[in-house]
């Protein structure tokens, strides 16, 4: 396979069907590929709905493989991407999906190269990411953790952050004030508690500065997390990462929740609506002609579902995994 057949096979991939052999050739042939991965970043950037399906589908694998190569160079387009409003249905999600708030640490951890200071002015830049700010300071703490920067320099960063982040009160600030209180517990920076605590004691209402579903004050007050493993050591960012070892294990995870859930449904409910249904139920003596399935049936459209990445049904505009399923 050469790479402009690679480039088809990574192009074509459907669902969650990963282009393997696309994905070898593509590395073995990198300095000829990432160009072309430049080029479909740079119209992204220009406009981000202007992608073809197979160009979203480059744009993805090419980006990730940037993680696993640490490839540098491509440090600047890497923020630029993914300097956009990064909610859910954006352009930028449609992309990414999944990845965008559970690769995107990793991601900018390895391609870093050390460049604190160019994670830094991305975070407090005024553009509208909000997952992928939060992820660039879990990328800097990540870098404390390897001893790459020590805690003088995370110290300067996160008071920078800390004054950025409460001069303007907005829904994404209060998300990633809270994102950086759980980071500073968890890494022990103790010196800012007397700041934290001042932030959950101000006079912007009940909700203050943070966001209540992603960090709450009653939290930052305990000031406690004993034992908690940190981002290199969890796993939740990947050194040593690999794309395609990475999504097979989502594709895994994904068949065995749905193999849990068919199993809790027959195990269950099946059981519970036999009971009602057999003799002597509560339902047993009912008539279901078509009539009464049409006069008592829901739009399926209108029932109350949400997926991990779907808005959260309480309304606060984030997906479902950053909000009241955590």
């Amino acid at each position: 396979m050469n790479l402009e057949q690679a480039l088809l096979d990574i192009g074509n991939a459907q669902d969650n069907e990963l282009p393997i052999t696309g994905l070898e050739v593509v590395k073995a042939n990198w300095s000829e590929f990432y160009p072309e991965l430049e080029r479909v970043i740079d119209q992204f950037i220009a406009d981000d709905t202007s992608l073809t399906d197979e160009q979203q589908a480059i744009l993805f694998f090419g980006t990730l493989l940037l993680a696993e190569l640490k490839y540098s160079p491509a440090l600047e387009k890497c923020l630029q991407l993914f300097a956009r409003n990064d909610t859910f249905l954006t352009p930028l999600e449609a992309v990414f999906g999944d990845a965008l708030t559970e690769l995107t640490p990793t991601l900018f951890y390895n391609v870093v190269d050390g460049n604190t200071q160019a994670l830094c002015n991305y975070i407090v830049d005024g553009h509208q990411a909000m997952y992928c700010k939060a992820s660039a300071i879990e990328a800097v703490f990540a870098q404390y953790e390897a001893g790459i920067i020590d805690e003088f320099v995370l110290s300067a960063h996160v008071t920078r952050w800390i004054t950025v982040f409460s001069a303007l009160p907005s829904s994404t600030n209060s998300f990633l004030i809270s994102a950086l209180a759980d980071s500073c517990i968890e890494y022990q920076l103790d010196n800012f508690k007397p700041q934290f605590i001042d932030l959950c004691d101000n006079d912007l209402g009940d909700k203050g500065l943070f966001d209540e579903e992603r960090f709450k004050q009653c939290e930052v007050k305990a000031w406690h997390r004993a034992g908690t493993p940190k981002l290199i050591e969890s796993g939740m960012i990947q050194t040593d990462f690999n794309v395609v070892d990475t999504l097979s294990a989502w594709a895994d995870d994904d068949s065995d929740s749905e193999g849990e859930e068919l199993d809790n449904i027959s195990n269950e409910d099946f059981d519970d609506f036999a009971s009602l249904m057999g003799e002597g139920g509560l339902l047993a003596n009912i008539l279901y002609d078509e009539n009464t399935i049409l006069e008592n049936s829901v739009p399926v459209s209108s029932l109350p579902t949400a997926g991990r990445n779907d808005p959260c049904p309480c309304g606060s505009g984030k997906k479902y995994k950053k909000c009241c399923l955590r």
